[in-house]
């Protein structure tokens, strides 16, 4: 993986050779294997490397072929190099001998702006051709790589992480308020707005274009609500679901060093380890699987629903293969605010969940020192390969499908027997109704979350943004009503997700994050797929526990209860409290905090700090949601306002 950048004077001034250099160091942590640059006239690019695949020993970027007009930077891994080959008319010999940035380059001669259709995997990449004065960059589908661009009158310059932007003089990280708005109510970030001003994303899926001076951007990628695929038999969807997921892991293990994986106890990551632990074994190469648990003996109170260590279920799945080696991570004596700044910085952006940064920085500094590379995760599951496929119930009562409906009906009482009628009808019924009766039942039955319980956003900023006014315009229900259509539905959230930041800010640590659940030709197939088939005989997720039948225990497929990852939060925060109220002095003390973040209501929950309750939905929203994520935003705001790096 690499960290990219680059520079383009519009007016054609000589381009600053000392701000590409600070570019370079700003992003030199991400790619800390190599580091190279290119400029002459009025562009420079650059390109920081993180070797994570055997063929990243032959990466020579930038990438210049002035004769064809073209420079170009990539940063990725390309998961159809064979397909490419063939399409180009290149040899095994041939490719053997280049790095995925050659291949992106001979595509790039042959399709030009057409290329990203033509490649598989997570990329992103700038192409500079001069002589038409056009660059235009982009990003794979999914978003898993980051990119980020900056014009102003006479320059335009992008780049992985928005800290090498702030290298050039006149910029500063001046916040954007309705992103950061729009963060602290959790609302979707939509649009090429970042959380700075005057900085913004190439979006998933798209292409930004630059030529004469002007800015465009397209979509090159799009999920077909509308495509269907079909089999003869029930088992024909589990061979066909196998052979995309085995195509998925196999193009990840494509790794310089050790291979490792987030073993929770869900389905998902362990279907991960399951398949990545055959495949490596087949190779007579090891697994090293990473349990976040709990500190020892931990016995408190966890929501309904839960369990709090996920140790023992992940252990049956890693006992199952010889290959692999099972490491528990413990974060006790540890507080969310420990990497809090760290983890800050390196995502130039606010962590989503305070909680998990200790843990996850634990796993990859005992990676890191193990010389692993890939971390594979299922981060995307829930929706491909585990896709509940409950939809299914309102189309068929919205298809007047009676019979069949009564069928899957008494299926889903046969497997759940304490499961009720009503709840089933609800199932149903709720993703029907109008949204603002379903709103107005869920506050009947007190159930609505109510912002104030939740988020730390300013009552004043959010009046003054009108946040149900903007949630309404995103077309974001902040009642969360059960989805009619689960196909859209996915598409949707898909599009409105964007983890690039996360993904670049691992490198850092010498590890690249891998998700064989977010390959694109797998979410395709599993969103072209049926619900029937998704909850098969009233089964949940039917799909899925058909195809690990054999390859996972009963406690994983038919686990009663789901797995919460920092279990011991809040031990960790109350030990941590003195801490917590310097922090939130500090945001008091400072010039723009208060203007965000409502200061009055952290401090009130730190003065009722409770002593039970933290089972209850109420209590961990008020201090897992509203007052971590509230001194995480805290410490974003305090980090944009240091100035320039």
């Amino acid at each position: 993986m690499s960290a990219i950048a680059g520079l383009v004077q519009i007016d054609g001034q000589a381009v600053d050779r000392d701000t590409l250099r600070r570019m370079q160091v700003l992003l030199t942590p991400y790619g800390r294997d190599a580091q190279q640059n290119w400029q002459q006239g009025s562009s420079g690019m650059l390109r920081t490397l993180l070797r994570t695949t055997p063929e990243d020993s032959l990466d020579r970027q930038p990438l210049v072929e002035l004769a064809a007009d073209t420079v170009l930077v990539f940063d990725g891994r390309l998961d159809n190099r064979d397909e490419l080959a063939s399409a180009l008319g290149l040899t095994p010999s041939d490719i053997a001998l280049m790095a995925d940035s050659d291949l992106a380059l001979r595509a790039c001669l042959h399709w030009d702006i057409d290329t990203p259709k033509h490649l598989l995997g997570d990329f992103a990449l700038a192409c500079w051709q001069p002589r038409r004065g056009r660059m235009w960059l982009a990003r794979d589908p999914l978003g898993v790589r980051p990119l980020f661009w900056y014009k102003r009158n006479d320059l335009f310059a992008f780049a992985t992480m928005p800290k090498a932007l702030f290298a050039i003089p006149g910029l500063s990280k001046a916040i954007c308020e309705e992103q950061l708005h729009d963060y602290l109510c959790m609302l979707p970030m939509t649009g090429p707005a970042s959380f700075f001003k005057e900085v913004y994303r190439v979006e998933p899926g798209h292409i930004v274009v630059l030529k004469d001076g002007q800015v465009s951007t397209q979509r090159y990628h799009r999920f077909d609500p509308n495509h269907e695929i079909h089999f003869d038999s029930d088992q024909e969807y589990v061979d066909a679901l196998r052979e995309h997921l085995n195509r998925a892991v196999a193009c990840r293990l494509r790794t310089a060093g050790p291979v490792a994986t987030h073993l929770s106890s869900g389905k998902d990551s362990t279907t991960v380890t399951a398949f990545a632990a055959q495949q490596l074994a087949e190779q007579q190469k090891p697994l090293i699987a990473y349990t976040a648990v709990p500190r020892e003996n931990f016995d408190g109170p966890v929501p309904s629903g839960r369990h709090a260590d996920e140790g023992p279920a992940a252990r049956t799945v890693a006992d199952r293969f010889p290959n692999v080696e099972h490491v528990l991570i413990r974060t006790d004596g540890t507080s969310p605010l420990d990497h809090l700044h760290e983890t800050t910085e390196m995502l130039d952006r606010a962590p989503l969940n305070a909680c998990n940064v200790a843990w996850a920085a634990a796993i990859r500094e005992d990676a890191t020192r193990r010389g692993v590379r890939v971390l594979l995760c299922g981060d995307k599951g829930n929706l491909s390969i585990s896709y509940d496929g409950m939809p299914y119930l309102p189309h068929l009562l919205r298809a007047g499908r009676w019979p069949t409906l009564w069928q899957v009906y008494q299926d889903m009482k046969r497997q759940y027997p304490t499961m009720t009628w009503r709840q089933m009808v609800k199932f149903s019924t709720a993703p029907l109704l109008p949204r603002p009766l379903w709103q107005a039942f869920e506050k009947y039955r007190n159930r609505a979350w109510k912002l104030n319980k939740h988020s730390a956003v300013s009552p004043r900023l959010s009046r003054d943004l009108n946040t149900r006014k903007r949630a309404s315009e995103l077309d974001f229900d902040l009642t969360y009503q059960p989805p009619a259509n689960g196909r859209k539905y996915r598409i949707n959230v898909l599009y409105l997700t964007d983890t690039g930041e996360y993904n670049a800010a691992a490198n850092v640590d010498g590890i690249e994050y891998r998700d064989p659940t977010a390959d694109v030709r797998l979410m395709e197939f599993c969103l072209a797929l049926p619900d029937s088939q998704y909850l098969k005989d009233g089964e949940p997720q039917s799909l899925l526990k058909r195809l690990m039948a054999d390859m996972l225990p009963d406690e994983i497929l038919h686990a009663k209860t789901r797995g919460l990852q920092a279990a011991d939060w809040y031990e960790q925060t109350e030990q941590a409290l003195p801490e917590l109220r310097e922090e939130l002095e500090r945001l008091k003390a400072h010039s723009s905090a208060s203007h965000f973040l409502d200061l009055d209501a952290l401090e009130q929950a730190l003065d009722e700090w409770p002593k039970e309750g933290w089972a209850t939905p109420e209590v961990e929203r008020r201090y897992r949601y509203k007052l971590l994520r509230g001194l995480s935003v805290g410490t974003f705001i305090r980090y944009a306002d240091e100035g320039n790096e």
